[in-house]
């Protein structure tokens, strides 16, 4: 990650630590690191690693990824894939699974039944007449 990006990552970290419940000796304990090195991470002693931020998240019971989700919205915006257009288990690229045709939703499916219910009828009726 660049400079940056930690910065970011690191403003959310510290921003949900301030919000927390609880004591900074409990936050620490969750983020598994010792008693007084949370400000070591926040000035730059201690690197923030994946796993202090898996501990914040189980302690507030969010999920993980909203940290780094969060810390970088421009992207989440932006950014015209998400992983999980690369690792689901279809061997097609995005470009070719969007392009791929939606199945129609159930409202629409119902609509078009009834629409064809209705020229069936007034054909056999236009027939018997």
């Amino acid at each position: 990650m660049s400079d940056k990006d930690i910065k970011a990552v690191l403003d959310i970290v510290r921003r949900a630590v301030a919000a927390a419940p609880g004591t900074k000796h409990e936050v620490e304990q969750a983020m598994e690191i010792g008693h007084g090195r949370l400000d070591e991470i926040f000035n730059g002693q201690m690197e923030l690693r994946v796993r202090h931020v898996n501990g914040l998240a189980r302690y507030l019971k969010v999920p993980t990824s909203d940290f780094f989700r969060l810390a970088h919205v421009e992207a989440e915006r932006s950014l015209p894939h998400r992983l999980e257009d690369w690792i689901v288990q279809n061997p097609d690229p995005p470009s070719k699974r969007r392009a791929a045709e939606k199945p129609p939703d159930a409202d629409l499916k119902e609509s078009l039944r009834g629409l064809i219910r209705e020229e069936v009828a007034a054909a056999l009726a236009k027939k018997k007449g």
